[in-house]
């Protein structure tokens, strides 16, 4: 027999699957969390390959997503309220594709997530509510900062196109990347807090960690887009460069600091108003075409700005990807110059943050 050879004749060629190595990753993820059941482990595995690229009607969603066993604890300790129950069904792969199919909608936005309890039925399923507010810690957050490794709730969200987070308490997690995915890279939440440590350089120590944790959210919610997006953030004294050769640059940089300072001295139902209001205008200006600017005292200095691009840069071999991924490497190569960092978000969920 052959190398080519697929057994007998008449019998059906040899299955290669990725479905068991998962398994086997997810059930040894789930005995370190102290959640241990082959079954749990199977329909775990099938919501991490349905996340992974989740479209209802063609459009991607993002819907967090958390197993436990016990609902009034997983509440408490992702900060949740307000459960609905939707559903209940067989411990099975069945069962999370109608809890997805059902609930995924509801959980944009970070508004609402989808809970899976493991009752002796199988899956109890529903949403509960979450806060979405700028300065309040998502459930993963709270997730992440929990102490306890066998919490019992493991958490998913799926990151970009093809990579998830999997998570449980003391720091137990799993990037899971799917499908080519590139691992070479750094993940999307290191590439986050880099450009969030950027943009917040010159922040007071009084105001720092509050202003990191806005831009962290404002930002994945950015990443999480089908648009592709480019950050410049300049030194804490610049009000622009040489570098931008049109585009919007405000008549005086936007003060986020200033404004989520406000609230936290006076948490007035207007400041919180001022703070969601400008997390969605900054969601909106990476939403345009071009480059968004910010400081690295946490200020909005301008957006839809374009640069021009060096003749020579065109005939490089080593700049690969159309204009946003050219305007990246100009950027790049400002930084420690005349920017602080450059970031970009392209349309197929890579990312990049280079800081000098």
């Amino acid at each position: 027999m052959n190398g080519s050879d697929s057994g007998a004749p008449g019998s059906p060629p040899p299955v290669l699957s990725f479905r068991h190595l998962l398994t086997d990753a997810v059930s040894t993820f789930l005995d370190e969390a102290g959640m241990t059941c082959a079954q749990t482990a199977d329909s775990l595995g099938e919501l991490i390959v349905t996340l992974s690229r989740y479209r209802e009607e063609g459009a991607p969603l993002f819907p967090m997503a958390f197993i436990g066993d016990d609902l009034g604890q997983m509440l408490a300790l992702l900060g949740g309220h307000d459960p609905i129950a939707i559903g209940i069904g067989p411990r099975s792969r069945a069962t999370v594709q109608r809890a997805l199919k059902q609930c995924a909608p509801l959980g944009q936005g970070r508004w609402w997530a989808l809970y899976l309890l493991r009752v002796p039925e199988g899956f109890a399923y529903g949403v509960f509510r979450t806060d979405p507010f700028p300065l309040a810690e998502s459930p993963l957050e709270r997730l992440r900062r929990t102490e306890e490794p066998q919490a019992g709730v493991v958490g998913v969200l799926q990151l970009a196109d093809n990579m998830l987070e999997l998570r449980a308490g003391g720091g137990l997690c799993r990037h899971v990347y799917l499908s080519g995915a590139r691992v070479e890279g750094a993940s999307p939440p290191a590439v986050l807090n880099e450009l969030a440590e950027a943009i917040t350089d010159g922040v007071a120590s009084a105001s720092l960690e509050r202003a990191r944790g806005f831009f962290r959210r404002v930002l994945f919610e950015v990443m999480q887009s089908s648009h592709g997006a480019l950050v410049a953030v300049l030194p804490r004294e610049r009000a622009g460069s040489t570098l931008f050769v049109d585009g919007i640059i405000l008549p005086r940089p936007l003060d986020i600091v200033a404004l989520l300072d406000r609230y936290h001295a006076d948490p007035t139902d207007a400041a919180a108003t001022a703070v969601r209001a400008t997390g969605q205008l900054l969601r909106g200006m990476m939403a345009t075409d071009g480059i968004t600017v910010l400081r690295a005292d946490g200020c909005i200095v301008g957006y839809n700005i374009f640069v021009r691009h060096p003749e020579s840069l065109t005939h490089q071999p080593s700049v690969v990807g159309g204009a946003r991924r050219r305007t990246y490497e100009v950027l790049g190569a400002a930084v420690g110059t005349e920017l602080t960092a450059a970031f970009i978000r392209s349309q197929d969920g890579d990312a990049a943050c280079r800081r000098a």
